[in-house]
């Protein structure tokens, strides 16, 4: 701004100048000489002139022109830079909302990975779902404690094991109960023995002989975990 101001007082002080030197007589050579020697006509060329009110009233057309249009050039440049602020503040905008559209999609994608957070009721009935079953009353009769081995666990290959098992349940009390127990152990121990014999002779099963076996060996320590049935005593 202060650079404009400048500019204008130098444009007003050459346009008074101009004026001002327009409203002075100016002559031909020929007309100088006749003014000098007293002769009005003859050999010069004529001359121009204007009045000093003349020249004044120039000078201040010229300067209220280029006060105009220094005016005018003043407003261009202000709507342009108001134009280019008014992009800038669009373009803000535009990459904020663009930074939190980000976030939010980002958020989104993280939520759907992290696991869900399971209520109460929700874990017991996915522990329910994912314990081993026991044995069914057809394998195993818990009034007289007396285990019925599937055919591919009949063999002698596991025999040791499965005589042990047998004994094992037949005299088990109230007592043998629950992870910490005794008898638990032992039926853990010995089924261990029972699946790794298993697996060594799992070429020579069918995928369903190997199955059925499988689950019963882990229904063994499943059982030996429940409390037995009292109605066995009074059996035995």
């Amino acid at each position: 701004m202060k650079a404009n101001g400048i500019k204008a007082v130098a444009v007003v002080g050459l346009l008074l100048l101009a004026g001002v030197a327009s409203a002075q007589s100016f002559a031909t050579p020929g007309a100088v000489s006749d003014s000098l020697y007293g002769g009005g006509y003859g050999g010069g060329y004529g001359y121009f002139s204007s009045t000093y009110e003349e020249g004044v009233l120039r000078g201040l057309g010229y300067l209220r022109r280029s006060t105009g249009e220094m005016n005018y050039f003043n407003s261009l440049s202000r709507i342009n830079n108001e134009e280019a602020y008014t992009r800038y503040l669009a373009n803000q905008e535009k990459k904020t909302e663009t930074y939190f559209r980000m976030r939010q999609i980002n958020r989104a994608a993280r939520d759907a990975e992290r696991p869900q957070r399971l209520s109460p009721e929700q874990v017991v009935a996915l522990a329910r779902a994912q314990a081993p079953e026991g044995l069914n009353p057809a394998q195993y009769n818990r009034e007289l404690g007396r285990l019925n081995w599937p055919a591919v666990l009949n063999s002698d290959v596991f025999a040791p094991e499965r005589v042990l098992l047998d004994r094992a349940f037949v005299a088990r009390s109230p007592a043998d109960a629950g992870a910490a127990s005794a008898f638990h152990g032992q039926v853990k121990q010995l089924s261990n023995v029972l699946e790794a014999k298993l697996l060594d002779h799992v070429s020579l099963l069918s995928p369903a002989e190997y199955i059925a076996a499988k689950k019963f060996i882990l229904g063994l320590s499943v059982e030996s975990q429940h409390p037995m049935v009292f109605g066995a005593l009074a059996v035995r």
